[in-house]
């Protein structure tokens, strides 16, 4: 955990940082050692950049400025660590720059969120709420409620690795479905607006407003999802769901009968539900230090998969399986440059996910031979 002077809370920007100028046997200490050396060096570079870019449409959009966005949030942090069991709002502010590099603050309300992670973490998973009129007077889109995913832990190392590894795993499943969150890495300075705790930094992702992501793919989300039933979805895209949460090795998940990090919508025209999944922390990709197996499904370690999809796998509409090998180059390659982790990190997922692959390629030849 880094703490800061005054003089570095106040000098905030935009970063597009690259760890493949750092060397490629770098450990997580020093890569995130490197990342905050590049923080202030590209705090005068960066707006030079970004004013060719169009307007953003919504708050989000703005803070997508390249591979990292600094921002400052500033709030009573002893209560946020301190009273996190509470599902109330506090003031806050949020900080962050404008494409011509201008900082820009907004008065926000930020809780606690969460149900595992909030009870075993040094820091909580934090929900953030936008003021609609300060969006509106600005000229945003009306989209105000986001959540942030941060630090587990105080230690910078251990909490950058997982934080990094989910941010991943949700631009992959980016890469094989538009009908996804986007999520965005930030560098984010904590700044006690009572002056008790010391200003500190830490990495983190904040993850799409809902409502955004039902207007930018056309869908309503369905708020109710309790009895939900299997027969009142798109079988076939439960599946794709399905096999990609066995691609990342997740079996913290369901649709049916109370879904579980999973967001239920339905597409204009269409008469079926689909989900988009979201939280992979317990994902063997991720392995968060303290995920655990899930012992009802007899999972033995974090990394053992089970799919959980309406048929086996071999049984899958083909079109399922084809979509996932057809990206398979562009998912590793993704895994490949993904700077934000260690060579070695990048080494172990993608070993891990070769070993999907090679089990669908296996399916593939067999289904092929008959």
């Amino acid at each position: 955990m880094k703490i800061l002077n005054n003089d570095e809370v106040i000098g905030l920007s935009s970063i597009n940082c690259s760890l493949d100028w750092f060397p490629q046997d770098a450990r997580n200490g020093s890569i995130v050692s490197s990342l905050l050396l590049c923080f202030f060096f590209f705090l005068s570079v960066t707006p030079a950049f970004s004013q060719f870019k169009k307007k953003p449409k919504s708050i989000f959009q703005t803070l997508q400025q390249g591979t990292m966005t600094g921002v400052i949030i500033e709030t009573d942090l002893d209560s946020i660590i301190n009273h996190r069991s509470r599902n109330t709002y506090q003031p806050a502010f949020f900080s962050h720059a404008d494409i011509h590099g201008n900082i820009i603050k907004h008065d926000i309300r930020i809780r606690p969120r969460g149900k595992f992670r909030r009870r075993v973490c040094d820091f909580p998973m934090v929900k953030i709420d936008f003021s609609k009129k300060d969006l509106k007077e600005r000229k945003y889109k009306k989209f105000d409620d986001y959540k942030l995913v941060t630090h587990c832990m105080n230690t910078m190392d251990d909490s950058f690795e997982s934080v990094a590894r989910e941010y991943l795993a949700y631009k992959l499943y980016n890469i094989l479905s538009p009908d996804s969150y986007e999520v965005q890495f930030l560098f984010i300075t904590y700044v006690d607006s009572k002056e008790v705790v010391p200003a500190f930094q830490h990495f983190g992702f904040i993850i799409e407003d809902t409502a955004e992501l039902a207007d930018r793919i056309k869908g309503e989300f369905r708020k109710d999802v309790d009895g939900l039933k299997l027969d009142s979805l798109n079988t076939v895209q439960h599946d794709f769901v399905a096999l990609y949460q066995y691609m990342i090795g997740n079996t913290d998940w369901r649709a049916t009968p109370i879904s579980r990090n999973v967001k239920v919508f339905k597409k204009e025209g269409e008469m079926d539900y689909e989900l988009v999944p979201f939280d992979f922390d317990f994902s063997g990709l991720v392995a968060a230090p303290y995920a655990v197996p899930n012992s009802s499904l007899g999972q033995r370690t974090v990394r053992h998969r089970i799919f959980q999809g309406t048929k086996k796998i071999a049984d899958l509409d083909k079109a399922t399986r084809f979509s996932f090998l057809e990206k398979k180059k562009k998912i590793l390659k993704y895994v490949k440059r993904f700077s934000l982790l260690s060579k070695a990190s990048r080494k172990d997922i993608t070993s891990f996910l070769e070993f999907f692959f090679k089990e669908l390629e296996k399916i593939a030849s067999k289904n092929s031979e008959k």
